[in-house]
């Protein structure tokens, strides 16, 4: 029954009339209907509406923060970009931040994508935030009013925590934290807070943006002091004697290098260093042709920033050993890991992409790059799926390069380690933690971020906001802020919902305005914009309330008319007979239903189902029915 709680179906049993009792039961079947096709036995459970929710709600439950998505689209879809605001700012404090450059996971699970495409779920949360008119007290006093309830450790002063990296993991756990009333100061390196923000290409991201995010933070009296080092000006044990609790989330900050043959000559540089330095303003002296080594989302950033620093004449190319991206399906690891939009708009912005290709030696001439010898890529990966490319031939290629940029992602600096003694490493090269708890080997010294287990900006969100929960948790805290995840759900009927959802499905996608192609060159200049009003209220119209859904009655019993299944546009309504035995001694259903049947089953796929209601408007008995589950105050 446990494995039954898995995925989605909801099946109502309807005897024929003469066999028909008083209390027919609403139950649910997990599974599709392949998986109902070839089993030989039915596994059958009850399911409350309590569970039914989350799952189905699949850009929450796909988000790390579980950002209330759905809820702050459906709110710009009725001019209420205020309240929209709030509900994408609730559980996230780099809501400006990601509205620019979040992953966004929850857009390919999008309920809407099995229509047409999914709704623009980041590109509606920039939007909010641009329309915020909220001051951060403003915003605050709505966020207390929101949280539950949180009791410090008792005794005197609330606690005091010590974070080391303002990067978002560590911001993050800062200002949860902070909310719930602890003393935090944070320690950065650098000269300023943001961590891998500040890498982040400006044409993506710009100053404005990371700083209306961190100035939040610093609003509840978070103290950041720049300009100190772990290991060098401070050391772990030194921390733990001033504090009750310490929080490592310095990042993986040491770009890769590369174990080739002239990989030390000038004209060699890294690529995180690189994207720094074009943030900070540096100067930094390029040569015509240009080779980016990677084939992930910072080297794209690497090549694209290129374009735009370059002189007149300046070629960029990108060399990566994985297979262009989309020509092996059958293998996507051993694809570009870079996005395709991404790669697209490098493409438009004339980079140069050579895929399968395996970097040999970097060529020399008076102590300077002078090319690339390269060598042809059949395989990433072996069986095992290990790192292990397959060569092709034994004879390399040579492309001509004067500046190449290594783009091979990063590693944990291991300096912050000199001020402490009794930490760990994984196998994988990172912090050893307890997965549950966050905290390390050493009793007190908590970890997060991409030094435990690299990732996205919002994954490094996620990671600090559950460090500060642990951290609360180990000092002998209660409670929690409750900002994130679904309430208690309330059903009630819906009405009319198929012709709402059949205007809603007249609304083609529209991304948002980009800045045009010919005029990025030389410039930082943000290439996305943001919607206006009405396009921001159509794009969020698009969104079809997964909190809607199609249920059978227990009451009304089903004639076996076949409407339903005529109407389904989804093709995800059918009828089957069923014994007590395809019940696999389930006994609540089998008393429900009485006798061993054979019953009628009305079976409704919830994987497939589009909750456009027309099954609903079909079904001359009400035996099927629009129920809206709503989220009610804990």
């Amino acid at each position: 029954m446990a494995k039954a709680l898995e995925e989605g179906i909801t099946i109502g049993f309807k005897q024929p009339e003469f066999l028909v009792s008083a209390d027919i039961p609403v139950i649910r079947y997990k599974g599709s209907h392949k998986k109902l096709r070839e089993e030989k036995t039915v596994d059958v459970t009850s399911s409350s509406d309590q569970g039914w929710f989350p799952q189905n709600v699949t850009c929450r439950t796909a988000c790390p923060i579980y950002t209330d998505a759905r809820s702050y689209s459906l709110a710009i879809s009725e001019g209420k970009n205020q309240l929209a605001y709030l509900l994408a700012r609730q559980n996230n404090p780099f809501v400006s931040v990601l509205g620019k450059v979040c992953n966004a996971p929850c857009e390919p699970v999008c309920q809407r994508a099995k229509i047409d495409a999914p709704v623009t779920i980041r590109a509606l949360k920039g939007f909010a935030v641009e329309k915020n008119r909220f001051s951060t007290k403003e915003v605050y006093q709505w966020l207390n009013a929101k949280k539950s309830k949180v009791e410090l450790p008792k005794g005197g002063l609330p606690p005091r925590v010590a974070i080391v990296g303002a990067g978002p993991a560590g911001l993050s756990a800062a200002h949860d934290m902070a909310l719930m009333g602890y003393r935090v100061k944070v320690f950065e390196a650098s000269s300023q807070p943001g961590g891998m923000l500040n890498a982040i290409p400006r044409y993506k991201l710009d100053d404005e943006t990371i700083k209306r995010d961190v100035d939040g933070i610093l609003f509840l009296g978070v103290k950041i002091e720049t300009n100190k080092t772990c290991g060098k000006d401070f050391g772990i044990d030194g921390l733990l004697e001033q504090y009750e609790a310490v929080l490592l989330a310095t990042g993986l900050q040491k770009g890769k290098s590369l174990d080739i043959p002239g990989a030390g000559l000038q004209g060699v540089l890294h690529g995180v260093d690189f994207l720094r330095r074009v943030v900070a303003g540096d100067r930094i002296g390029l040569g015509r042709n240009v080779v980016v080594l990677g084939g992930g989302n910072v080297a794209i950033d690497i090549a694209r920033t290129v374009m735009r620093i370059g002189g007149r004449g300046t070629r960029v190319s990108v060399v990566c050993v994985e297979a262009a991206k989309g020509s092996k399906k059958y293998n996507p690891e051993d694809e570009m890991q870079a996005d395709e939009s991404e790669i697209s708009e490098a493409r438009k912005e004339g980079v140069t992409f050579h895929t399968s290709l395996a970097p040999e030696e970097i060529l020399e001439e008076f102590g300077a790059v002078n090319g690339l010898r390269v060598r042809s890529v059949s395989a990433v990966y072996d069986s095992e799926g290990r790192f292990n490319p397959t060569y092709e031939g034994k004879k390399g290629q040579v492309l001509g390069a004067d500046t190449i940029i290594l783009g091979l992602g990063q590693e944990l600096d291991l300096s912050f380690m000199g001020g402490g003694k009794g930490l760990k490493l994984g196998p994988d090269g990172g912090v050893k933690t307890n997965p549950e708890t966050m905290m390390t080997s050493k009793k007190g010294v908590f970890s997060c971020g991409d030094m435990v287990n690299p990732g996205h900006i919002v994954d490094a969100v996620a990671s600090g906001q559950k460090a500060a929960q642990s951290i609360h948790e180990y000092l002998g805290g209660t409670g929690s802020l409750g900002l994130r995840g679904s309430g208690d759900i309330e059903p009630v009927h819906h009405h009319e919902r198929h012709d709402t959802f059949a205007i809603r499905c007249t609304i083609w996608e529209k991304l948002p305005p980009q800045l045009l192609v010919r005029r990025r060159r030389w410039n930082m200049a943000l290439v996305e914009g943001s919607y206006s009003g009405s396009e921001a209220k159509l794009q969020g119209q698009r969104c079809i309330d997964c909190s809607i859904s199609p249920m059978i009655s227990p009451y009304n019993p089903c004639t076996v008319c076949g409407g339903c299944v005529d109407s389904c546009p989804a093709e995800c309504i059918s009828m089957r007979f069923i014994n007590k035995a395809d019940l696999n001694g389930s006994k609540d259903v089998v008393e429900g239903a009485g006798g061993d049947g054979p019953w009628v089953s009305l079976i409704i796929d919830d994987n497939e189902c589009i909750r456009c209601g027309a099954c609903a408007e079909a079904c001359s008995e009400d035996s099927i029915y629009m129920v809206k589950f709503k989220e009610v105050s804990r």
